[in-house]
């Protein structure tokens, strides 16, 4: 079959295609507002406000001025990140090679989508990685080390950290992992200054999971947790998260490129709630894009010369930010 080019593998059909396919199930992804904008930055007006109590007045009487009790407005203007990767359709991928399940000989069609899956797995870890970068308010280039955007900075925030202290001996009238929990969470509350949230929940490493589960003091309240849960032994409870001390505790022990995502006696702190984590999509660097609403995900095709083949690319270009960095608390699990 003659492939009628570029019609049925253009910019459009392509980038239709690569967001049609179906999203890996990652944790963060929908906590995520995300938003399409057709330039390569976003510039936003950042001004933090005190909450000002308003006090009783008589009916008729001159209303209260807020005329500065408000904050002072500053502008900044970020840039998207670009994530690329690209394949190669060649005629070996096809020549001679069955289709698999079938006696049938394998289709360009089927060979496309298979490589476009493979790329749009990585994006999808990509971007779930830069998520978990957001709520620890630092996100990482995929080395784990190379800083791209330091949430904290880019705000004047200073990070808040909490510990959280675990006894070897339990005291009937004294609950110290509690009280830290209790701490953490005010700190939370108190750096919203009144904006509404839904929740708090946290993600923490393997060891700090062991220990607020294992624990004296908590280990009933995970039992009686576990047993109750309707679907017990279909999933993993480490990863639906645990709720205590009106906290959602989920443990992250993945590993990627070799680097955990969280380390194993830390935990990160944060709200969830509208308005509070936003990810903003930058267009494609191609012609056929330009000053377009971004999407979430590109995909193209070319041909190479004298019919050996398509270069395959798929990418996104996304900016991804907590709008409240000063409610971000980094936990650690430690021994009294």
């Amino acid at each position: 079959m003659r492939l009628n080019w570029p019609d049925t593998f253009s910019v459009v059909e392509m980038t239709d295609a690569v967001n049609k396919l179906p999203l890996m199930p990652l944790r963060f992804g929908g906590m995520f507002e995300t938003t399409g904008i057709p330039t390569t930055h976003m510039a936003f007006d950042y001004k933090r406000g005190r909450i000002n109590l308003i006090p009783d007045s008589p009916r008729g009487s001159n209303p209260e001025y807020v005329t500065g009790k408000g904050g002072e407005r500053q502008v900044k203007v970020l840039s998207c990140t670009h994530l690329s990767q690209a394949d190669t359709l060649s005629p070996e991928d096809i020549q001679d090679v069955r289709a698999f399940g079938s006696t049938e000989p394998m289709t360009v069609e089927s060979v496309v989508n298979d490589k476009l899956s493979a790329l749009k797995r990585n994006l999808d870890m990509t971007l779930e990685f830069h998520r978990l970068g957001a709520i620890k308010g630092i996100v990482l280039d995929a080395d784990g080390s190379t800083v791209l955007h330091n949430i904290f900075d880019t705000f004047g925030v200073t990070q808040t950290k909490q510990d959280l202290s675990f006894p070897a001996a339990v005291e009937a009238d004294k609950n110290p992992i509690l009280s830290g929990i209790m701490a953490a969470k005010r700190k939370v509350e108190a750096a919203m200054g009144g904006n509404p949230f839904t929740g708090i929940s946290a993600v923490i490493g393997s060891n700090a999971y062991d220990k607020l589960t294992s624990h004296a003091l908590v280990r009933d309240a995970y039992n009686l947790w576990a047993a109750n849960q309707s679907n017990f032994g279909d999933n993993d409870y480490r990863r639906r998260g645990f709720p205590y001390g009106g906290i959602l505790w989920v443990e992250a022990s993945d590993v990627v490129g070799g680097r955990k995502l969280v380390d194993d006696d830390k935990g990160h702190l944060y709200p969830t709630g509208p308005g509070i984590w936003k990810m903003y999509h930058a267009p494609a660097d191609w012609i056929e894009t330009v000053n377009t609403r971004g999407l979430q995900f590109y995909a193209r095709m070319d041909p190479k010369d004298r019919g050996r083949g398509y270069d395959l690319e798929v990418q996104s270009n996304p900016l991804t930010l907590c709008m409240f960095p000063e409610a971000l608390v980094e936990l650690t699990f430690k021994a009294a």
